[in-house]
């Protein structure tokens, strides 16, 4: 550059003064001493050397040692300021300047040593191993008798020159860690063959790089981790070892070379410094503790006998890479990192310890030793010593995201590049960022932050390293404590391969795997395992890593085999989803939930593949685990009404998929009770009822919704229609024929919103056929139309449904006129003794007509009871009716029903819908006995927990108990050891149910 156009930037002496970070009274004296300012300003040929200057991280750093440069070593600064005798083009200024501004340390180097300011010349190339091996070599030849600070000299240099091309920009951190353990290790080299020639030219030695040398991530001042193998004379290698640690270690007036610490040894500071290879199998086949395996990672031979060396890795690797890992030994590397963070390091410093602190290094280093621990024993590609290696591969085989492995190494760079700086400024071993605003301000510099306009460098660095923390100690406490690595730990590696099939089993071998594992059907089994696991894409790579712990879990379910054809029909239609792969990576308990789950009920796994959102929920297992009321849904509902909208009738569909799906998987994980369950289903009916009638009800029209059945209830199921009937009052707008026209209306778009078959389903099966006249009668009446039919022609059967109305949507005044127009006609003081007749006349016609339904249709064979009646749970092919049959739960429905209309007209008590309601009431008067009551009760709800799991297990009639194959695997979704023990217990509730049944429905 020429001064001119220097000078143009640069504008004015004062800028230049300015641009320089100095009071002119501290910068000018420096600067007359450099002959760099005359009187009046800059000197006429300075202005590119100003220039230089002015464009360095921290010209008022380095001015003070360009000063001590120029005073101690005048012909030195000459040579500096004018390359080649010419005009100053403030290059080499600009090298020196860089470096100085950085590191004082290097600086004071520069000032007093030629063959230091001479390494700053040139291309700056790379030095190689072989080339740090030639530099000591030449330097041990010039000082023989010296061999140490001959190295130290070299060492000196070569870091100098690494320095130069990081702070120039010649090298990214990762590259200059490399170097910096290109040079040590080439240090070592010569310094280990010095000390075998000095003892003995014939021992065998190699060195084994460990810690941040052994990855090829030194630090510009870093321990060397090593340990010593040796064959032969022990004492020889002893002495050899002994000698190549003094010499390294020897303080010279260039300083010491290494602190070379080799504790990381068996035995730490109490064994020998050498061992043989036996020595070492030995001790790690008795003593070794977790730790050092987890060290033996980043194990490298880098000096010495390469065959020995070789020979170390080789025998070391059954170790770091077992085929079993306890699960003891994961939680003990998890502990340890937490007493790395409890160390008074961090205790005096906390995050401003960059290496140990909360978000600091550690954080990312554990997180990745732990990961390819667990999963680089099956996958060889995990088994880079480097940090910044093993994060790709550990992306590229699916065991972590590729965004999180891309912010790992982001941060870790960063991370390490500010250790860097800190540790150049006075080449001390150090982590720890300066409290001093001053301090962190030339800290931020030298990072590469300038002053701008919106925040200071210093803002930027400060806000810069905050971010980056949080980032790490995140992802740190995500990846670092998943379940999932102390059970995948535990997967031998003959289970990996027959779930990966990589090939390495035969496909025998891996059907018997499979069988092992509870596979009835390896072939299918193998299929599915072969369509999830196999190929490069990035859902496959996630499967290889995820099956071997979740098969097990899956295997112990009632229908593992089902469970994972529902898995990969999962995966197959969310596979493309990242939503699906990062929740079953990132939250192992989801996973275990999942195929829990899939295992229990095939037909939650297809309502989860059209509602994969419910995978989100199963996130929060806190949040799963509570129970969702009739408020909560009415919100849900409400907030999809106020968004109005074409499609809010698609939206009410997928909101009932989705919380019944969600109800299902609370129910199949042991979360929810058949009483919760039943409220949940019947809190979400009512909710889309309620949307239903703000949608289809115009304005005016005074409507409400009486539920009956198990709606009226309170107690649906999953299989359950909604039983209603619609009810309304004239508005002054519309009278007689025109209300009931419009009244009819609203009730058809009702049924159409709700029961109408669409793509995204349907909402509920809504049946009005309770109504009078059932279906040749209006869709809605009027009440004084309920009331005159009720009074009139109503069948006692229908008295007896109307014991379980109660309101559910619609105008809460024409409700409360509904009610009490029925309440006397339901429970009259003294009830008339035919209706009550005639209700056991209707059971035993009931009960007369599915008996001969059954003898009519193809009958398995049956082991007569009491009366010739088929005995429950006598075992064999008999299909019992849970909800008809002789002790279901019609039983208890109807001999509740009787005792409600029998007794309520007296005891106000019972005039309550629901069976367990009413029966708690019936209790409490003393009606039933406790004992009756707790039988009818327990054994209700047994029947009912069965017909659930009849329809979420996929039984076509989930009304009656299979046989075969389904009865068993229905007996273990209910958590019965098997069949038999299922038709045992349901044997044991009817016979009870129908005894207490046939007692007090029949008595007068």
């Amino acid at each position: 550059m020429d001064g001119q156009g220097s000078k143009g930037r640069l504008r004015t002496p004062e800028a230049a003064l300015a641009r320089l970070g100095m009071p002119p009274d501290d910068a000018v004296p420096i600067l007359r001493r450099l002959r760099l300012w005359e009187a009046r300003g800059p000197a006429e040929d300075s202005w590119a050397v100003l220039e230089a200057l002015a464009s360095v991280p921290n010209p008022r750093t380095a001015l003070p040692v360009l000063d001590k440069l120029a005073f101690e070593r005048p012909d030195a600064w000459q040579a500096l300021l004018r390359r080649d005798g010419g005009e100053p083009d403030g290059e080499l200024v600009r090298r020196a300047a860089t470096l100085a501004g950085a590191s004082p340390a290097l600086g004071e180097l520069i000032a007093r040593s030629p063959q230091a300011l001479d390494e700053l010349t040139g291309a700056l190339d790379v030095w190689d191993v072989d080339t740090v091996r030639q530099r000591c070599s030449l330097e041990l030849q010039e000082r023989p008798d010296d061999p140490g600070r001959a190295l130290a000299g070299t060492q000196r240099r070569g870091l100098l020159r690494i320095a130069a091309r990081d702070l120039l920009g010649r090298a990214d951190t990762p590259q200059i860690a490399v170097e910096l353990s290109d040079l040590a290790q080439g240090v070592l080299c010569e310094a280990l063959d010095l000390a075998i020639r000095e003892v003995n030219p014939d021992a065998r030695i190699a060195i084994i790089a460990m810690g941040k040398l052994g990855g090829r991530e030194l630090n510009y001042v870093s321990d060397i981790d090593v340990m010593f193998v040796h064959a032969g004379d022990f004492v020889d290698a002893a002495r050899a070892v002994s000698w190549f640690l003094r010499v390294l270690g020897e303080v010279t007036p260039e300083g010491l070379t290494y602190e070379v610490d080799p504790n990381l040894r068996p035995e730490g500071k109490d064994g020998p410094l050498v061992r043989t290879l036996a020595s070492y199998e030995a001790y790690y086949q008795r003593w070794a503790k977790t730790w050092e395996f987890q060290a033996l990672l980043k194990a490298r031979p880098i000096a010495g006998d390469a065959e020995l060396g070789a020979e170390f890795i080789q025998l070391v690797q059954p170790y770091v890479w077992p085929d079993r890992l306890d699960a003891e030994s994961v939680e003990e590397i998890q502990r340890m990192k937490g007493v790395v963070e409890s160390s008074r390091q961090v205790r005096r410093a906390g995050t401003r310890q960059v290496k140990l602190g909360p978000g600091g290094l550690r954080d990312i280093e554990f997180a990745v030793q732990l990961l390819q621990l667990v999963h680089g024993r099956h996958d060889p590609s995990l088994r880079s010593p480097s940090t910044l290696e093993a994060l790709p591969a550990l992306a590229e085989g699916g065991y972590i995201d590729d965004g999180d492995a891309n912010l790992f190494a982001d941060a870790y760079t960063f991370l390490r590049t500010l250790e860097h700086r800190l540790q150049l400024t006075r080449l001390r071993r150090t982590h720890t960022v300066p409290a001093s605003d001053d301090a962190r301000d030339r800290l931020a510099r030298a990072m590469g932050f300038r002053d701008l306009r919106a925040a200071s460098a210093l803002e930027q660095f400060d806000t810069e390293l905050r971010r980056v923390q949080a980032v790490v100690r995140r992802l740190h406490e995500k990846l670092f404590y998943r379940p999932l690595l102390s059970r995948f730990a535990e997967v031998g590696a003959t289970d990996q391969v027959a779930i990966s099939g990589d090939g390495q089993l035969s496909e025998e071998a891996a059907r018997e795997r499979l069988v092992a594992l509870g596979f009835g059907d390896s072939d299918s089994a193998l299929a599915h395992l072969d369509a999830l696991a196999s190929g490069v894409t990035r859902k496959a790579r996630l499967f290889r890593t995820l099956l071997p712990a979740l098969l097990p879990t899956l295997a112990k379910t009632p229908d593992p085999d089902g469970g994972l054809a529902g898995l990969r029909s999962l995966a197959d239609r969310l596979g493309a989803s990242p939503f699906l792969l990062h929740t079953l990576r990132d939250n192992p308990p989801v996973g275990d939930l999942l195929v829990q789950v899939l295992g229990r009920s095939r037909r939650v796994g297809e309502w989860l593949e059209r509602q994969p959102e419910v995978l989100g929920q199963l996130v929060d297992m806190d949040g799963l685990a509570v129970a969702m009321g009739a408020d909560d849904y009415a919100r849900l509902a409400d907030g999809l009404i106020r968004r109005g909208g074409a499609d809010a009738a698609d939206g009410l569909r997928r909101i009932r998929r989705r919380e019944a799906a969600r109800t299902a998987v609370r129910d199949l994980a042991g979360m929810a009770t058949v009483q919760e369950v039943a409220a949940e289903l019947t809190g979400l009916a009512q909710a889309c009822l309620q949307a239903a009638v703000a949608l289809a009800v115009p304005d005016g029209l005074r409507m409400a919704v009486i539920a009956m059945g198990k709606l009226g209830a309170g107690e649906l199921g999953y299989s359950s229609d909604l039983d209603v009937l619609f009810v309304y009052e004239p508005g002054p707008a519309a009278h007689g024929p025109a209300a009931a026209a419009e009244a009819g209306r609203a009730a058809e778009h009702l049924l159409e919103l709700l029961s109408g078959v669409t793509p995204e389903g349907q909402v509920f099966r809504v049946d009005p056929n309770l109504r009078p006249e059932g279906k040749d009668g209006p869709l809605a009446r009027s009440l004084d139309s309920y009331r005159m039919y009720y009074d009139r022609w109503a069948e006692p059967w229908e008295i007896q449904a109307l014991t379980q109305a109660r309101p559910v949507a619609g105008d809460a005044e024409v409700s409360a006129a509904f009610l009490e127009l029925i309440e006397p006609l339901v429970y009259p003081a003294a009830p008339p003794a035919e209706r009550l007749h005639a209700v056991r006349r209707m059971k035993a016609r009931v009960e007369r007509e599915r008996a001969l339904g059954a003898r009519r249709a193809p009958s398995p064979i049956r082991r007569p009871g009491a009366g010739g009646r088929v005995r429950p749970g006598a075992g064999g092919t008999d299909r019992m009716d849970v909800k008809l049959g002789s002790g279901g739960m019609a039983d208890v429905e109807w001999t509740v029903q009787l005792l409600q209309l029998r007794f309520g007209g007296t005891v106000p008590q019972l005039r309550r819908p629901g069976t367990v309601a009413a029966l708690e009431a019936l209790a409490a008067e003393g009606l039933l006995d406790e004992r009756e009551s707790q039988w009818l009760r327990d054994g209700w709800l047994l029947l009912a927990h069965l017909r659930n799991m009849l329809y979420l297990g996929g039984a076509r009639d989930s009304d009656r108990v299979p046989a075969g194959r389904e009865r068993e695997r229905v007996a273990r979704i209910m958590g019965y050891a098997g069949g038999q023990s299922l038709m045992e217990e349901l044997g044991r509730a009817t016979r009870r149910i129908r005894k207490i049944h046939e007692r007090r429905f029949y008595e007068d």
